[in-house]
């Protein structure tokens, strides 16, 4: 059965109190850390913002509208206009509040289905319309990650991920991905029937049985998709996946803007090495358990960009760079679906299938 037969998922208000306490925690941890070290807040120093924040805050609010204009834009284009763009800003927010409230490997997919197909579009283009979009988010990650470590080197390895496991770990969830744009790549596009039988005859295997209905459902799903995404032109694919890089580097750029705020000046920020260390941290907060990596999300920043902290001017630095942080990149989406979903679901209604 799939997502768009199921009853509806949960996305009460309550639902956003677990990302919010397991955040905050965290941010106190490293606050209080910072703040016991100094002997007390009488001990604190240094600035807590740098003269040009203006700047950067523009920046960064700049950044968060170019990241969700990018989302939007693409759902609009991938569903061949049948989304308005008042439909395809809802499905938007819906998709990035369940992804908020669900953990990083299960993420908001499942649930924007549900939302496309209650908004009147059928449950195969609903998927279709979903699948299109990972294969262009694994995309945008599998082609941008070899280039930025060719040209850094060993700098996008933090301290904390100078290991063999660690850095284990990020290829393989690197390979992956690629294997996942392969499979859907080939299921939607170039080779639908044989992709189906194969991932079909692996729910037969004895390790993978566990998961067989799981399997098939994904098989049978994928081979649907391909029938509904045959009609897009290669000019719709183009400039979807120009706003799915407009959307990821605003996502990465945010923390740039954000460490100009509080930790040290724009010009002084080595933004191609951030910008690649955050490609690193997000195979990461893609296995967290958490929901929206709430609390790893933080607890990897100071991992990642602490040679950065320690050199900030406030021994708080870090601190108030994971709260604004994730108040633009992750609070807000909580905040927003609170106050929008409720009258969304009480608006929507199924329609005919379109």
């Amino acid at each position: 059965m799939g997502m768009s037969q199921q009853k509806k998922p949960a996305l009460g208000p309550l639902r956003t109190l677990l990302p919010l306490v397991l955040g905050l925690s965290v941010v106190a941890w490293i606050l209080q850390g910072a703040v016991t070290k100094n002997g007390g807040w009488d001990g604190l120093e240094g600035a807590m913002a740098l003269p040009d924040w203006p700047v950067a805050l523009a920046g960064l609010m700049t950044l968060v509208l170019l990241r969700d204009i990018g989302y939007v834009c693409r759902l609009k284009w991938l569903s061949a206009g049948r989304l308005s763009w008042k439909q395809a800003v809802e499905t938007t927010v819906l998709w990035e509040f369940a992804s908020a409230i669900t953990p990083g490997i299960v993420g908001g997919g499942a649930v924007a289905i549900w939302g496309l197909h209650r908004q009147g579009m059928s449950a195969g283009r609903s998927t279709a319309l979903v699948f299109s979009t990972a294969l262009l988010d694994e995309m945008f990650y599998v082609l941008a990650v070899p280039p930025l470590i060719l040209l850094l080197g060993n700098a996008v390895r933090p301290d904390g991920l100078d290991h063999a496991f660690g850095w284990g770990a990020f290829w393989a969830g690197w390979a992956l991905m690629l294997l996942l744009a392969v499979v859907i790549g080939f299921g939607l596009f170039l080779a639908p029937r044989s992709t189906h039988r194969i991932i079909r005859s692996t729910g037969a295997w004895r390790p993978l049985r566990r998961w067989k209905r799981n399997i098939i459902r994904f098989a049978e799903d994928l081979r649907e998709s391909a029938e509904h995404m045959k009609t897009l032109s290669l000019g719709r694919w183009a400039a979807s996946f120009a706003a799915t890089m407009v959307s990821w580097t605003s996502r990465f750029l945010c923390l740039v803007a954000v460490m100009g705020m509080v930790v040290a000046p724009l010009e002084m920020l080595d933004t191609f090495l951030i910008v690649a260390r955050q490609l690193v941290m997000w195979v990461f907060l893609l296995i967290s358990p958490t929901p929206g990596s709430s609390g790893v999300a933080e607890w990897l920043l100071n991992v990642f960009f602490g040679e950065w902290f320690e050199r900030a001017p406030s021994p708080i630095s870090a601190a108030i760079t994971m709260l604004i942080w994730r108040m633009a990149t992750h609070f807000i989406y909580l905040l927003i679906g609170v106050l929008v979903i409720p009258g969304w679901l009480r608006r929507s209604h199924r329609r005919n299938p379109i």
